[in-house]
């Protein structure tokens, strides 16, 4: 196995999505960029991902945007594994503009082998959502059909659009009208959702092609082939931070999650591999975080998890800690933490240490409950990403004494934690079997202690 690569971290959600990994990602581009130049790189999922950016009196939700797109001295990549739609991404340009005075200020290289997410894939999948129950788990943003076209071997990819291959370009319309009027529907009539919640309707091959083209002249600029470019500051150790943003998260992984609420990428840090050509061997990123929510786990979508509860503690959660999908708005659903699931996505995702955020949400009436185990007709039993298996395991639960909320809140480094918070996180690393790199108690990037 490779030397570990000095000046590089990599993040991933370690549950369901929507850990707050963007403000560790933040975080650690901030600390990089003070010494020198950051490649951030993104190399999975496209608009279905959420993550909010907050600084000054900017909040902002960002997509297929990593997280340090505002700072100096940084380089976004946006990877071969990624799916992106040319809308939704412009239109995140222009608000990244608007929030930082007219201009980026990081730097923006898209990989020319990136896939496209078009609205001919988001109508393919309402239609499919319509015809069928499989697609219950998707956010309609055309992620699944678009790395479909990839496994097919027919996929459009932006530098199609940079020296703008009219021919393939119409030959994906004429595929999509077909497969869609298979399963009873117009494409022209149907309708995509946009990035700002608007739909328009998909159009004829025409309008289809004069739209796109208009997106092409845009975003040519921004595209090119980045393989040099990462072999080269993949190397410089000296001049070059590397920062690793994953979309979703393991628990959502097509072979690691529960069905239907999966997405379609490598949510796991395994993915760099791929997505940088083999440049990268993801064994070489120093540290491989995985961030999770520490008091409670939420999960967007209708998988049933063990230690979902309902009620005030839920509703309490939910509106404390904002519990809405950044992407979709939808309502999460708020379970205990679960120690067996979260053990079992750290093997599967190439993790060498945990991130806990949220480490404020605690009550000074209620104890903090964690699963530590699972039972099925009173017989200990593993955690198995299958619904039908986990509806019938009862989870095994371990209460821990609350903490001061206000003095966690305080806290600026290790020795200040309340003990009983110190109890619980030296509890969660021994289970996991990972040492914990990072907390935090809030959005602030004060709000963080490294441990």
């Amino acid at each position: 196995m490779n030397k570990p690569r000095k000046n590089s971290i990599g993040f991933c959600g370690g549950a369901y999505g929507d850990e707050g990994k963007g403000r560790f990602v933040d975080e650690y581009v901030h600390k990089f960029a003070k010494k020198g130049k950051v490649v951030l790189y993104r190399d999975n999922g496209g608009s279905n991902a959420g993550h909010t950016v907050a600084f000054d009196d900017v909040k902002l939700a960002l997509h297929q945007l990593p997280s340090g797109v505002f700072v100096k001295n940084v380089v976004c990549v946006l990877g071969k594994g990624m799916v992106l739609n040319p809308n939704d991404l412009l239109m995140e340009i222009e608000e990244v503009k608007k929030a930082s005075g007219g201009k980026i200020i990081a730097e923006i290289k898209i990989d020319e082998m990136a896939a496209l997410s078009l609205d001919t894939h988001r109508a393919f999948e309402t239609a499919l959502s319509n015809y069928q129950s499989g697609g219950k788990g998707s956010t309609g943003r055309g992620i699944s059909p678009a790395y479909m076209d990839v496994i097919l071997r027919h996929p459009l990819r932006m530098r199609d659009l940079k020296k703008w291959d009219k021919k393939k370009i119409k030959d994906h319309y004429k595929l999509y009208k077909n497969l869609i009027k298979g399963l009873g529907f117009d494409l022209a009539k149907m309708e995509a959702k946009r990035l700002d919640g608007t739909t328009t309707f998909v159009g004829s091959e025409k309008e289809f092609i004069n739209e796109l083209k208009t997106h092409a002249s845009k975003l040519k600029k921004y595209i090119e082939d980045v393989s040099g470019f990462i072999k080269e500051t993949w190397a410089n150790t000296k001049d070059y931070a590397y920062v690793f943003e994953k979309s979703q998260a393991i628990g959502l992984d097509m072979r690691y999650g529960v069905y239907p609420d999966v997405t379609a990428s490598d949510c796991t840090l395994g993915g760099v591999t791929y997505s940088t050509e083999g440049t990268i061997d993801s064994f070489q990123i120093e540290k491989r975080v995985a961030v999770i929510k520490a008091t409670y786990m939420s999960s967007v979508g209708i998988r049933k998890i063990p230690t979902l509860v309902e009620g005030e503690f839920a509703n309490r959660v939910r509106e404390d800690a904002n519990e809405y999908g950044a992407t979709t708005k939808r309502p999460r659903g708020i379970a205990y933490l679960d120690l067996p699931a979260i053990k079992y996505y750290q093997k599967a995702g190439y993790t060498t240490h945990l991130g806990l955020t949220h480490m404020d949400i605690v009550y000074k009436d209620t104890p903090v409950m964690v699963c530590i185990g699972y039972e099925i007709n009173g017989k200990p039993v593993d955690y198995r990403p299958d619904q039908e298996y986990l509806l019938k395991v009862k989870p095994v639960y371990k209460e821990f004494k609350t903490w001061d909320q206000k003095a966690m809140m305080e806290a600026r480094k290790e020795s200040e934690i309340p003990k009983n918070a110190q109890i619980f996180l030296k509890y969660v690393s021994d289970y996991v079997g990972l040492p914990i790199l990072v907390i935090a108690m809030g959005p602030k990037r004060e709000e963080t202690i490294f441990l």
